[in-house]
């Protein structure tokens, strides 16, 4: 149950938040090699983020649905440093990818991780050793994929009435019901456009048509004596 208007919803992406923090070495900005500048470090971090973005567009799922259709990645902050002309000794990128299929996280994450242990880390090293990359993991909720077989969304589409199921862009627990095994669609009361906002509402006919829904569920599922 979210606010989807009643609609019935059989897919979305999911959404997986990330922190790097870099640990490198401040010094004089007039001697920048006896240094490890946490910042630049951190650019060709979201560098490489940025190549792999491309390639979860051509990774895109032939026939899909999500628009964009394929797995995206967005950078949301770059934060260190503290002066002009002091090296850099820590840094910070906040980043998210929002998986349009499975796979496309664990490629994403096996990717910067061989970056990192391969090219960024030996550089930050040989000048510093206790210089670090250490990925901090904010949040990883599972999409919701649409499927051919889905005995929950046959029920809703007939409790409804609607002719079919739609996608929507945000996350909810539905993916981590169907990853266990089960089948599931997100289907209530209410829209997403007054969630996440001061004086959120549900509109009281939203209500009563959740109200109807859940009636003849209940009518549904009864067993006769």
């Amino acid at each position: 149950g979210e606010p989807t208007l009643m609609r019935v919803i059989e897919g979305h992406k999911g959404c997986y938040e990330y922190s790097a923090h870099f640990t490198g070495l401040e010094g004089h900005g007039s001697a920048p090699e006896r240094g490890v500048n946490a910042v630049e470090y951190a650019v060709r971090y979201v560098a490489r983020l940025l190549e792999l973005r491309e390639v979860l567009r051509a990774r895109a799922p032939s026939g899909s649905r999500f628009d964009p259709p394929w797995t995206t990645i967005n950078t949301g902050a770059v934060v260190g440093g503290v002066a002009h002309n002091v090296i850099a000794g820590k840094a910070r990128v906040d980043w998210e990818m929002r998986p349009v299929q499975p796979g496309d996280a664990d490629l994403v994450k096996a990717e910067l991780h061989a970056y990192c242990a391969h090219h960024l880390l030996p550089a930050m090293r040989a000048v510093a050793p206790m210089a670090d990359i250490v990925t901090e993991v904010i949040g990883e909720v599972d999409g919701l994929v649409p499927v051919s077989e889905n005995e929950a969304r046959e029920i809703a589409l007939a409790l409804t009435g609607a002719n079919g199921a739609s996608l929507v862009p945000f996350g909810t627990e539905a993916g981590i019901f169907q990853a266990m095994g089960m089948q599931a669609v997100i289907c209530g009361p209410g829209s997403i456009e007054q969630a996440h906002k001061p004086d959120e509402f549900i509109a009281l006919e939203q209500l009563a048509e959740g109200v109807r829904f859940l009636e003849r569920l209940g009518d549904r599922l009864q067993v006769a004596p």
